[in-house]
C-alpha cells in the first residue's frame, strides 16, 4: 500500500528529471545560434586596419617627410625654450676685480699656511735644540763634579803621601843616625838581611867614610849589587 510519501516523493523525482531535460535543451539550442552568428565585428575592423595599411604603404615617403618636419619643428622649440647648459657668461668690469681679488686672497691664504707651516718645523727644532743644549749642560755639570772629586780625592791622597814621605823620611834619618853610631861589622850584618831599596836609601845619606866602611865588611856579592844599585850602574844582561 503507497502512503502519501511515496506519491510526493515520486512527482518530486519526475519534476526533476523533466527540467533536466528541459536545461540541456536549451543549452544545446543556444549553442548552435552562438556557432551559426558571423563575426561581423571582428571582419569589420580587419578590413579597416587592412586599408589604413596599404594606404600607408602607397605615402610612405610622404608621411616620412612629414614626421621629418614634426620631428624639426618640436627640435627648434625645445632648443630655443631651454638654454644652453655649458654657456658661461661673459666677465664683466665688475667681475673681473673681484676674480683677481678673489685668486689674490687664495694665494696670500696659501702663503700664510705655508708659513704658519715652516713655523711649527721650525719652533720644533728649537724646542730639540733646547732639550739637547740642557742634556748637555746636564752632563757637563755632572763632568765637572766628577772632576771636582776626583781632585779633592787626589789632594787628599797627595796629601797622605806627602806626610808618609815625611814620616818616612824621618825614620830613614833615623835609622842613618842609629846605623852611623853602630859598628862596621854589625851594620853589615844587617844590611845583608835588609830591603836593598832601604839599605841603598839609608847608605845615600850617611857620609861617604861610614859608608864605605860598612861596605867593606859586607859580603862582596851584596857589596856589588848595593855599590851597583848605589851609582846607578846596572850590570849588562849577556854577563
Amino acid at each position: 500500500m503507497k502512503t502519501g510519501y511515496d506519491q510526493f516523493f515520486k512527482k518530486a523525482k519526475q519534476t526533476a528529471t523533466a527540467q533536466s531535460r528541459t536545461e540541456k535543451v536549451r543549452s544545446l539550442r543556444r549553442k548552435t545560434k552562438e556557432k551559426s552568428r558571423f563575426p561581423l565585428f571582428q571582419f569589420a575592423l580587419f578590413l579597416m586596419f587592412g586599408v589604413a595599411g596599404f594606404i600607408a604603404l602607397e605615402n610612405i615617403d610622404e608621411i616620412e617627410n612629414q614626421w621629418k618636419k614634426i620631428d624639426i619643428s618640436m627640435s627648434s622649440a625645445y632648443a630655443q625654450d631651454t638654454p644652453p647648459v655649458d654657456a658661461k657668461p661673459a666677465p664683466t668690469a665688475e667681475t673681473v676685480p673681484a676674480v683677481t681679488e678673489a685668486k689674490k686672497t687664495a694665494d696670500d691664504s696659501d702663503y700664510l699656511f705655508k708659513l704658519a707651516e715652516r713655523k711649527k718645523v721650525l719652533d720644533q727644532r728649537e724646542e730639540d735644540l733646547n732639550r739637547l743644549a740642557a742634556e748637555i749642560e746636564k752632563q757637563k755639570n755632572e763632568i765637572e763634579e766628577k772632576i771636582k772629586k776626583i781632585e779633592e780625592t787626589r789632594s787628599k791622597i797627595s796629601s797622605v803621601l806627602e806626610e808618609k814621605i815625611k814620616t818616612d823620611d824621618a825614620k830613614v834619618d833615623t835609622l842613618v843616625q842609629m846605623y852611623s853610631n853602630m859598628k862596621p861589622q854589625q851594620v853589615a850584618k844587617v844590611f845583608e838581611t835588609l830591603d836593598e831599596d832601604l839599605v841603598i836609601d839609608i847608605l845615600s845619606r850617611m857620609k861617604k867614610k861610614v859608608a864605605g866602611d860598612i861596605l867593606n865588611l859586607v859580603k862582596p856579592e851584596k857589596a856589588q849589587v848595593f855599590a851597583e844599585r848605589f851609582t846607578g850602574y846596572r850590570t849588562p844582561a849577556s854577563q
